[in-house]
Protein backbone atom coordinates (compact mmCIF):
# COMPACT_ATOMS: atom_id res chain seq x y z
CA UNK A 1 0.00 0.00 0.00
CA UNK A 2 1.09 3.41 -1.05
CA UNK A 3 0.95 6.82 -0.04
CA UNK A 4 1.53 10.32 -0.96
CA UNK A 5 2.08 13.92 -0.18
CA UNK A 6 1.41 17.34 1.71
CA UNK A 7 1.74 20.57 1.70
CA UNK A 8 5.26 21.32 4.12
CA UNK A 9 4.51 23.01 7.34
CA UNK A 10 5.91 22.95 11.10
CA UNK A 11 5.76 20.00 13.32
CA UNK A 12 4.70 15.97 14.22
CA UNK A 13 3.95 13.02 16.20
CA UNK A 14 4.39 9.16 15.82
CA UNK A 15 2.43 8.25 12.68
CA UNK A 16 3.02 6.77 9.73
CA UNK A 17 1.28 8.53 6.98
CA UNK A 18 1.30 9.89 3.41
CA UNK A 19 1.29 13.27 2.18
CA UNK A 20 -1.17 15.97 1.54
CA UNK A 21 -3.23 19.24 1.84
CA UNK A 22 -4.98 21.39 4.60
CA UNK A 23 -8.58 21.32 2.52
CA UNK A 24 -11.53 18.79 2.20
CA UNK A 25 -13.46 17.02 4.49
CA UNK A 26 -16.13 14.82 3.26
CA UNK A 27 -17.54 11.87 5.14
CA UNK A 28 -20.82 9.50 4.56
CA UNK A 29 -20.19 6.39 5.20
CA UNK A 30 -20.97 2.94 3.04
CA UNK A 31 -22.82 0.05 4.40
CA UNK A 32 -22.71 -1.38 0.98
CA UNK A 33 -19.22 -3.58 1.28
CA UNK A 34 -20.90 -6.56 2.45
CA UNK A 35 -23.95 -8.01 2.22
CA UNK A 36 -24.42 -9.91 5.35
CA UNK A 37 -22.95 -8.45 8.35
CA UNK A 38 -23.70 -10.12 12.13
CA UNK A 39 -22.52 -8.99 15.24
CA UNK A 40 -19.09 -10.32 15.09
CA UNK A 41 -18.13 -8.25 12.04
CA UNK A 42 -16.29 -4.95 12.08
CA UNK A 43 -18.71 -1.98 13.49
CA UNK A 44 -19.63 0.39 10.58
CA UNK A 45 -19.73 3.85 11.64
CA UNK A 46 -21.89 6.58 9.50
CA UNK A 47 -21.70 10.53 9.11
CA UNK A 48 -22.56 13.10 6.86
CA UNK A 49 -20.25 16.33 6.04
CA UNK A 50 -19.62 18.41 3.31
CA UNK A 51 -16.42 19.54 1.76
CA UNK A 52 -14.84 22.13 3.65
CA UNK A 53 -11.47 23.85 4.06
CA UNK A 54 -9.91 23.75 6.85
CA UNK A 55 -8.50 26.46 8.50
CA UNK A 56 -6.84 27.72 11.93
CA UNK A 57 -9.36 28.43 14.93
CA UNK A 58 -9.47 32.02 15.69
CA UNK A 59 -8.52 30.86 19.29
CA UNK A 60 -5.14 28.92 18.76
CA UNK A 61 -4.50 25.91 21.28
CA UNK A 62 -1.48 26.77 23.13
CA UNK A 63 1.79 24.92 21.11
CA UNK A 64 3.33 21.89 22.17
CA UNK A 65 6.78 21.72 23.42
CA UNK A 66 8.39 20.67 20.31
CA UNK A 67 11.59 19.20 20.34
CA UNK A 68 14.29 20.07 17.35
CA UNK A 69 14.37 17.11 14.61
CA UNK A 70 17.63 14.98 15.39
CA UNK A 71 18.01 11.44 14.76
CA UNK A 72 17.27 8.42 17.43
CA UNK A 73 18.32 5.36 16.98
CA UNK A 74 19.19 5.99 13.79
CA UNK A 75 15.90 7.27 12.05
CA UNK A 76 15.06 10.97 11.60
CA UNK A 77 12.30 12.02 14.51
CA UNK A 78 10.37 14.65 15.56
CA UNK A 79 9.23 14.64 19.48
CA UNK A 80 6.42 16.46 20.61
CA UNK A 81 5.60 16.95 24.34
CA UNK A 82 1.81 17.62 25.64
CA UNK A 83 0.71 20.83 26.59
CA UNK A 84 -0.94 20.56 29.34
CA UNK A 85 1.16 20.04 32.60
CA UNK A 86 0.34 16.59 33.66
CA UNK A 87 -0.08 13.57 30.64
CA UNK A 88 -3.01 11.53 31.69
CA UNK A 89 -2.26 8.29 32.61
CA UNK A 90 -4.53 6.66 29.97
CA UNK A 91 -2.82 8.64 27.28
CA UNK A 92 0.54 6.69 26.31
CA UNK A 93 2.83 8.11 23.52
CA UNK A 94 1.64 8.51 20.35
CA UNK A 95 3.18 7.24 16.93
CA UNK A 96 2.71 8.13 14.12
CA UNK A 97 3.92 6.85 11.01
CA UNK A 98 3.56 7.65 7.65
CA UNK A 99 3.07 6.93 4.19
CA UNK A 100 5.86 5.50 1.59
CA UNK A 101 6.92 8.97 0.10
CA UNK A 102 5.78 11.10 3.26
CA UNK A 103 8.18 12.60 5.01
CA UNK A 104 8.06 14.33 8.86
CA UNK A 105 6.68 17.50 7.55
CA UNK A 106 3.60 15.86 5.91
CA UNK A 107 2.22 15.71 9.27
CA UNK A 108 2.65 19.27 10.83
CA UNK A 109 -0.77 20.28 10.93
CA UNK A 110 -1.88 17.44 12.53
CA UNK A 111 0.47 17.20 15.23
CA UNK A 112 -0.29 20.21 17.16
CA UNK A 113 -3.85 18.58 18.20
CA UNK A 114 -2.65 15.07 18.58
CA UNK A 115 -0.07 16.91 21.14
CA UNK A 116 -2.45 18.79 23.62
CA UNK A 117 -2.41 16.02 26.31
CA UNK A 118 0.06 13.01 25.15
CA UNK A 119 3.83 12.88 24.18
CA UNK A 120 3.63 12.18 19.90
CA UNK A 121 6.73 10.71 17.77
CA UNK A 122 7.11 11.06 14.35
CA UNK A 123 9.92 9.58 12.68
CA UNK A 124 10.74 8.17 9.01
CA UNK A 125 11.29 4.53 8.31
CA UNK A 126 14.77 3.70 6.82
CA UNK A 127 14.03 4.02 2.85
CA UNK A 128 12.03 7.65 3.58
CA UNK A 129 13.37 11.52 3.86
CA UNK A 130 17.09 12.30 3.43
CA UNK A 131 20.35 10.26 4.16
CA UNK A 132 21.40 10.55 7.23
CA UNK A 133 24.75 12.73 8.03
CA UNK A 134 27.71 11.35 8.35
CA UNK A 135 27.75 11.40 11.79
CA UNK A 136 25.04 8.96 12.09
CA UNK A 137 25.84 6.87 9.49
CA UNK A 138 29.70 6.68 7.78
CA UNK A 139 30.36 6.56 4.32
CA UNK A 140 31.00 2.90 4.22
CA UNK A 141 27.85 2.05 5.87
CA UNK A 142 25.64 4.56 3.27
CA UNK A 143 26.91 1.90 0.68
CA UNK A 144 25.05 -0.67 1.99
CA UNK A 145 22.39 1.75 3.78
CA UNK A 146 19.31 0.29 1.78
CA UNK A 147 20.24 -3.43 1.67
CA UNK A 148 17.48 -4.67 4.18
CA UNK A 149 14.53 -1.95 4.42
CA UNK A 150 11.57 -5.04 4.73
CA UNK A 151 8.33 -4.90 6.78
CA UNK A 152 10.76 -6.95 9.20
CA UNK A 153 13.45 -5.28 9.53
CA UNK A 154 11.09 -2.05 9.86
CA UNK A 155 8.59 -3.53 12.62
CA UNK A 156 12.04 -4.10 14.71
CA UNK A 157 13.15 -0.48 13.90
CA UNK A 158 9.87 0.69 15.46
CA UNK A 159 10.97 -0.36 18.60
CA UNK A 160 14.37 0.57 18.73
CA UNK A 161 13.35 4.27 17.73
CA UNK A 162 10.72 4.21 20.52
CA UNK A 163 12.45 2.93 23.31
CA UNK A 164 15.07 5.38 22.52
CA UNK A 165 12.73 8.11 22.28
CA UNK A 166 10.98 7.50 25.26
CA UNK A 167 13.61 5.39 27.78
CA UNK A 168 11.17 2.95 29.06
CA UNK A 169 9.37 -0.21 27.85
CA UNK A 170 5.71 0.66 28.34
CA UNK A 171 2.21 0.91 25.78
CA UNK A 172 1.82 3.03 22.82
CA UNK A 173 -0.30 4.17 20.56
CA UNK A 174 -0.35 3.78 16.98
CA UNK A 175 -1.76 5.85 14.04
CA UNK A 176 -0.38 4.50 10.71
CA UNK A 177 -1.01 5.44 7.17
CA UNK A 178 -0.84 3.44 4.17
CA UNK A 179 3.12 1.89 4.37
CA UNK A 180 3.15 3.06 7.36
CA UNK A 181 0.41 1.10 8.74
CA UNK A 182 1.88 -2.04 7.45
CA UNK A 183 4.71 -1.09 9.56
CA UNK A 184 2.51 -0.02 12.49
CA UNK A 185 1.41 -4.08 11.69
CA UNK A 186 4.95 -5.85 11.70
CA UNK A 187 5.77 -3.58 14.67
CA UNK A 188 3.01 -5.24 16.50
CA UNK A 189 4.01 -8.78 15.13
CA UNK A 190 7.55 -8.00 16.21
CA UNK A 191 6.69 -7.68 19.89
CA UNK A 192 3.24 -8.79 21.38
CA UNK A 193 1.21 -6.43 23.54
CA UNK A 194 2.77 -3.32 23.43
CA UNK A 195 0.73 -1.11 20.97
CA UNK A 196 -3.05 -0.24 23.19
CA UNK A 197 -4.95 1.06 20.45
CA UNK A 198 -4.39 1.05 16.40
CA UNK A 199 -5.38 3.34 14.01
CA UNK A 200 -4.63 2.22 10.51
CA UNK A 201 -5.78 4.31 7.30
CA UNK A 202 -5.86 2.90 3.66
CA UNK A 203 -4.54 -0.40 4.67
CA UNK A 204 -5.60 -3.56 2.77
CA UNK A 205 -5.59 -7.08 3.00
CA UNK A 206 -4.24 -7.64 -0.29
CA UNK A 207 -3.96 -5.40 -3.33
CA UNK A 208 -5.63 -5.68 -6.68
CA UNK A 209 -4.36 -6.33 -9.97
CA UNK A 210 -4.82 -2.36 -10.58
CA UNK A 211 -2.85 -1.55 -7.68
CA UNK A 212 -0.12 -3.88 -8.98
CA UNK A 213 -0.03 -2.38 -12.14
CA UNK A 214 0.78 1.17 -10.47
CA UNK A 215 3.47 -0.77 -8.04
CA UNK A 216 4.90 -1.93 -11.25
CA UNK A 217 5.12 1.35 -13.20
CA UNK A 218 6.37 2.95 -9.91
CA UNK A 219 9.27 0.35 -10.08
CA UNK A 220 10.22 1.21 -13.38
CA UNK A 221 9.84 5.17 -12.69
CA UNK A 222 12.53 4.92 -10.01
CA UNK A 223 15.02 2.56 -12.19
CA UNK A 224 14.22 -1.10 -10.75
CA UNK A 225 14.82 -2.49 -14.34
CA UNK A 226 18.06 0.08 -15.44
CA UNK A 227 21.69 -0.89 -15.47
CA UNK A 228 23.80 0.99 -13.69
CA UNK A 229 24.87 4.38 -14.83
CA UNK A 230 28.87 5.11 -14.71
CA UNK A 231 28.70 8.58 -15.06
CA UNK A 232 27.81 10.05 -11.57
CA UNK A 233 26.28 13.75 -12.81
CA UNK A 234 24.40 12.03 -15.61
CA UNK A 235 23.44 9.11 -12.86
CA UNK A 236 22.78 12.17 -10.38
CA UNK A 237 20.45 13.77 -13.16
CA UNK A 238 18.55 10.72 -14.02
CA UNK A 239 17.55 9.99 -10.86
CA UNK A 240 16.24 13.05 -9.75
CA UNK A 241 14.02 13.21 -13.09
CA UNK A 242 13.62 9.75 -12.09
CA UNK A 243 12.13 10.95 -8.70
CA UNK A 244 9.99 13.22 -10.06
CA UNK A 245 8.22 11.66 -12.25
CA UNK A 246 7.28 9.11 -9.72
CA UNK A 247 6.39 12.06 -7.28
CA UNK A 248 3.88 12.91 -9.91
CA UNK A 249 2.15 9.76 -10.37
CA UNK A 250 2.22 8.65 -6.93
CA UNK A 251 0.38 12.02 -6.13
CA UNK A 252 -2.56 11.36 -8.92
CA UNK A 253 -3.07 7.62 -7.72
CA UNK A 254 -3.07 8.56 -3.77
CA UNK A 255 -6.07 11.41 -3.89
CA UNK A 256 -9.33 11.92 -5.09
CA UNK A 257 -9.97 13.51 -9.17
CA UNK A 258 -12.12 15.44 -6.70
CA UNK A 259 -9.96 16.68 -4.70
CA UNK A 260 -6.90 17.21 -7.17
CA UNK A 261 -9.12 19.59 -9.10
CA UNK A 262 -9.74 21.12 -6.10
CA UNK A 263 -6.82 22.05 -5.28
CA UNK A 264 -5.46 22.94 -8.41
CA UNK A 265 -2.34 22.24 -10.06
CA UNK A 266 0.15 24.84 -8.78
CA UNK A 267 -0.93 23.43 -5.26
CA UNK A 268 -0.21 19.57 -6.57
CA UNK A 269 3.52 21.08 -7.98
CA UNK A 270 4.33 22.54 -4.20
CA UNK A 271 3.58 18.63 -3.24
CA UNK A 272 5.75 17.20 -5.79
CA UNK A 273 8.86 19.56 -4.94
CA UNK A 274 8.40 18.27 -1.14
CA UNK A 275 8.35 14.90 -2.21
CA UNK A 276 11.60 15.17 -4.34
CA UNK A 277 13.28 17.33 -1.56
CA UNK A 278 12.66 15.14 1.39
CA UNK A 279 13.43 11.60 -0.17
CA UNK A 280 15.77 10.04 -2.40
CA UNK A 281 15.26 7.71 -5.43
CA UNK A 282 17.26 5.60 -3.89
CA UNK A 283 15.30 4.99 -0.74
CA UNK A 284 12.02 4.93 -2.36
CA UNK A 285 12.98 2.24 -5.15
CA UNK A 286 14.06 0.10 -2.29
CA UNK A 287 11.03 0.66 -0.37
CA UNK A 288 9.32 -0.63 -3.47
CA UNK A 289 11.51 -3.37 -4.58
CA UNK A 290 11.44 -5.33 -1.15
CA UNK A 291 8.02 -4.41 0.11
CA UNK A 292 5.63 -4.26 -2.56
CA UNK A 293 5.84 -7.84 -3.69
CA UNK A 294 5.95 -11.23 -2.04
CA UNK A 295 6.16 -10.52 1.53
CA UNK A 296 4.79 -14.02 2.91
CA UNK A 297 4.44 -13.26 6.42
CA UNK A 298 4.74 -9.97 5.94
CA UNK A 299 1.98 -9.55 3.83
CA UNK A 300 -1.51 -7.37 6.19
CA UNK A 301 -3.20 -10.45 6.00
CA UNK A 302 -0.56 -12.55 7.24
CA UNK A 303 0.07 -10.20 10.00
CA UNK A 304 -3.22 -9.83 10.66
CA UNK A 305 -3.65 -13.19 11.96
CA UNK A 306 -0.76 -12.88 13.81
CA UNK A 307 -1.34 -9.75 15.76
CA UNK A 308 -5.12 -11.41 17.11
CA UNK A 309 -5.23 -10.46 20.44
CA UNK A 310 -1.92 -8.72 21.17
CA UNK A 311 -3.62 -5.25 20.33
CA UNK A 312 -6.79 -4.33 22.63
CA UNK A 313 -8.06 -2.32 19.74
CA UNK A 314 -7.99 -1.94 16.10
CA UNK A 315 -9.90 1.22 13.93
CA UNK A 316 -9.90 0.99 10.28
CA UNK A 317 -10.48 3.78 7.58
CA UNK A 318 -10.82 3.87 4.16
CA UNK A 319 -11.80 6.89 1.66
CA UNK A 320 -14.59 5.23 -0.74
CA UNK A 321 -12.46 6.26 -3.81
CA UNK A 322 -8.99 4.59 -2.93
CA UNK A 323 -7.34 3.23 -5.92
CA UNK A 324 -4.38 1.61 -3.42
CA UNK A 325 -6.28 0.08 -1.09
CA UNK A 326 -9.85 -1.03 -2.07
CA UNK A 327 -12.58 -0.84 0.76
CA UNK A 328 -13.59 -4.33 0.03
CA UNK A 329 -10.13 -5.45 1.04
CA UNK A 330 -9.91 -3.06 4.37
CA UNK A 331 -13.19 -4.96 4.83
CA UNK A 332 -11.79 -7.97 4.72
CA UNK A 333 -8.65 -6.82 6.89
CA UNK A 334 -10.78 -5.87 9.45
CA UNK A 335 -12.67 -9.44 9.25
CA UNK A 336 -9.51 -11.07 9.85
CA UNK A 337 -8.23 -8.66 12.99
CA UNK A 338 -11.65 -9.85 14.34
CA UNK A 339 -13.84 -8.59 16.25
CA UNK A 340 -15.33 -8.98 20.16
CA UNK A 341 -19.43 -10.17 20.49
CA UNK A 342 -21.05 -6.88 20.80
CA UNK A 343 -21.95 -8.37 24.30
CA UNK A 344 -18.80 -8.08 25.77
CA UNK A 345 -18.06 -4.98 23.86
CA UNK A 346 -16.53 -4.42 20.74
CA UNK A 347 -13.51 -3.03 20.43
CA UNK A 348 -12.41 -3.29 15.99
CA UNK A 349 -13.89 -0.65 14.11
CA UNK A 350 -14.46 0.40 10.37
CA UNK A 351 -14.69 3.31 8.54
CA UNK A 352 -15.48 4.38 5.20
CA UNK A 353 -14.95 8.23 4.22
CA UNK A 354 -17.50 8.82 1.19
CA UNK A 355 -15.67 10.94 -2.02
CA UNK A 356 -12.16 10.36 -0.90
CA UNK A 357 -9.11 8.86 -2.25
CA UNK A 358 -6.34 6.50 -0.14
CA UNK A 359 -5.11 9.73 1.41
CA UNK A 360 -8.07 10.33 3.86
CA UNK A 361 -5.70 11.94 6.41
CA UNK A 362 -5.32 14.99 4.06
CA UNK A 363 -8.04 14.80 1.88
CA UNK A 364 -10.66 15.11 5.20
CA UNK A 365 -8.24 16.50 7.44
CA UNK A 366 -10.51 17.18 10.45
CA UNK A 367 -12.53 14.72 10.31
CA UNK A 368 -9.67 12.10 9.95
CA UNK A 369 -7.99 13.96 13.02
CA UNK A 370 -11.45 14.09 15.58
CA UNK A 371 -12.05 10.02 14.25
CA UNK A 372 -8.24 9.60 15.77
CA UNK A 373 -8.36 11.76 18.77
CA UNK A 374 -11.81 10.36 19.77
CA UNK A 375 -10.84 6.77 18.91
CA UNK A 376 -7.71 6.90 21.49
CA UNK A 377 -9.29 8.64 23.86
Amino acid sequence: MLCCFRSLLPLAVVIIALDAVLVVESFTSSSQLSGKRNSASPRIESDDCFHLHERPTSAAAAAPRREEIRYIAGRRALLLHPTSSKQPVDHPPLIILGGMAQSIASWEFHLPQFAKDRSVLIYECLGQGPLPPEDICSKIELNTYYEDVSIERQGSDFWNVVDAAFENDGKVDVVGFSFGGRVAMAAAVSQPNRIRRLHLSGVAAERDEYANVLLTSWKEMLGANDADIMNEKENEETNNSRLRAFAWSIILATYSEQFLASVGAARVHTWVDGVCKFNTQSGLKAILLQTHGGEGQWTPASMAEEMKGSVESYKLVVGSNDKMAPPDQVFRLAQLLGTQDESKGETHYYRVVENCGHAVPFEAMRLWREDVIKYLT
